[in-house]
């Protein structure tokens, strides 16, 4: 019988581990252990993978594709699987804004040095929602005009997404770092050739180290490579969730973009606009 596929969503170009496979979106066909594609559209057969790993990459993706990218996780995946996720947890940064806790954002700006810090407990905490990036492209409704490119979109606590993992076939724990039901997932994130242990990824860290991680001329400077699982303990949200049954990817759309009770549906009002619609296909915008 074929070995099953164990696959981290998502992952960074430099995260290696033997036995793994990582998803990159900028390949046009699989290579060795690289899959082409998307989350939206996973280039791998149906329950092709035991054990999915998914880091820091669900905030990256508008609030309407993330139940379709689950729901092609769960297509893969077969009943039993593993899929552990990690995301900013909303939760913890809507308590620290409103309790103004000083020493939990102390705590995340050494996780993370690019928080904005100039517009006080309000930045922090919008940070963490939308922040600034290359993910994805703000373009005004003319499509004549680059607005912004973002990295953030959107941000989740437990209730949330355990509600969308439920619609699309999964049964969840609210997970601590490192707690993980798999054994191998129990190693944190940490460089290759270093201690395997959690330390923040900052200027501090690559330099005690040696270590470059530079972006310069629209492309980074890396001189490293990393391997293990979860970052990020102060600030992240970590799910773990077991796959217990097949569900249509069409059904998990209905139930959260094409419901009466979800507002989602009138993001999509622009395509009833001839003009608009004539402007995505002048451009070979698919839709």
């Amino acid at each position: 019988m074929k070995q099953k596929i164990k696959l981290n969503l998502g992952a960074s170009p430099i995260w290696h581990r033997k036995g793994w496979h990582i998803l990159d979106h900028k390949l046009k066909k699989n290579h060795k252990n690289s899959i082409s594609g998307d989350m939206a559209k996973i280039n791998l057969k149906n329950k092709s993978c035991d054990n999915v790993f998914c880091s820091h990459v669900f905030e990256h993706i508008p609030h309407i594709k993330l139940p379709e990218c689950i729901a092609e996780i769960n297509r893969v995946m077969i009943k039993g699987g593993i899929l552990r996720i990690l995301t900013p947890d909303l939760e913890k940064v809507c308590n620290a804004y409103t309790n103004r806790d000083k020493k939990f954002f102390k705590k995340a700006f050494e996780e993370d040095e690019n928080i904005r810090r100039d517009l006080g407990f309000g930045g922090y905490l919008m940070n963490f929602i939308v922040s600034p990036g290359q993910d994805t492209v703000l373009i005004n409704r003319n499509l004549n005009q680059f607005i912004s490119g973002y990295a953030h979109l959107y941000s989740y606590d437990y209730k949330m997404l355990s509600k969308i993992l439920a619609v699309a076939g999964f049964k969840t724990r609210k997970a601590t770092f490192n707690d993980s039901k798999i054994k191998e997932m129990q190693e944190p994130l940490h460089v290759i050739g270093l201690e395997k242990k959690w330390q923040n990824f900052n200027k501090k860290f690559y330099k005690k180290n040696k270590l470059t991680h530079i972006y310069k001329n629209g492309k980074y400077e890396i001189n490293f490579k990393v391997t293990g699982f979860d970052r990020d303990p102060v600030t992240s949200l970590i799910i773990e969730a077991k796959k217990i049954k097949d569900v249509s990817k069409m059904k998990i759309i209905n139930v959260f973009n094409n419901s009466t009770k979800n507002y989602n549906r009138y993001a999509f009002s622009l395509l009833k606009n001839k003009n608009f619609n004539k402007e995505l296909l002048k451009r070979n915008i698919k839709i």
